[in-house]
C-alpha cells in the first residue's frame, strides 16, 4: 500500500539536496528547568530519540551534532534532554528548530511505503498518462496522508491511500494513478 511515513514533506535543505538531511521533529518548548524541551517527532519511527541517540539540531549557524541524553515518550511527542545542555537557559536557542538525520541513517521501509522527502518531487500522472504536476507538499490529515500535486495553474489533492495510488517508482521520479471516478477533474 503506498503510505508514506516520517518525515513530512517540509524538511529543511540547508542548501543540500534533499535528500541529505531529514527532518524528524521539531523542538518545541523548555520542559521544566534542568534542560529538558518538547519535540514533535515525525513519523512512526520513536526510537529516534531513544537515549543514546544521535541528531543534529538545524540552527541559524548551522548543524549542530546532539546526542539524547534523557527521553520520555507522549503521544505524538517526547521530553527530551541533550547531554551538555543541562539547563534552561541552555536550550531556549534551540526552541522552534528542526531537528534533522542525515537520510542514509533512516531505517529501511517495507515494500510499498516511503519517506516523505522521497516522494517530495514526483511527477504524478493520471491513469491515462496526463502529467498532472508535481507532488509538492504533504499534508497528515490524521486518517490518511493526502498529496498535493500542483502543476503551476491547479493543484489537485490525492489521498495517499492504495484505492487511489497505482504505482511509485522512485528511480524513474514517477507516481501513477488509478482509474478512479471523480478522483482528478477532466
Amino acid at each position: 500500500m503506498p503510505r508514506s511515513g516520517a518525515p513530512p514533506a517540509r524538511t529543511p535543505s540547508l542548501g543540500e539536496p534533499q535528500d541529505t538531511w531529514v527532518s524528524v521533529g521539531r523542538i518545541g518548548k523548555p520542559f521544566g528547568l534542568k534542560g529538558e524541551v518538547v519535540i514533535r517527532y515525525y513519523g512512526d519511527t520513536p526510537a529516534r530519540f531513544a537515549p543514546g541517540s544521535r541528531v543534529y539540531v538545524n540552527t541559524r549557524e548551522g548543524r549542530v551534532r546532539a546526542t539524547v541524553a534523557t527521553a520520555r515518550q507522549m503521544p505524538r511527542k517526547f521530553v527530551v534532554s541533550f547531554e551538555g545542555r543541562a539547563t534552561i537557559e541552555a536550550v531556549e536557542a534551540w526552541v522552534g528548530l528542526d531537528i534533522a538525520v542525515a537520510a542514509r541513517d533512516l531505517p529501511s521501509l517495507e515494500e510499498g511505503r516511503y519517506y516523505h522527502f522521497q516522494m517530495i518531487g514526483l511527477q504524478v500522472y493520471a491513469a491515462d498518462g496526463r502529467c498532472l504536476g508535481v507532488l509538492q507538499e504533504i499534508l497528515a490529515t490524521g486518517g490518511n496522508d493526502v498529496y498535493c500535486v500542483r502543476d503551476g495553474r491547479r493543484e489537485v489533492l490525492i489521498p495517499a491511500i492504495a484505492g487511489a495510488i497505482d504505482s511509485v517508482d522512485l528511480a524513474a521520479r514517477r507516481m501513477v494513478l488509478k482509474d478512479l471516478e471523480g478522483l482528478i477533474e477532466p
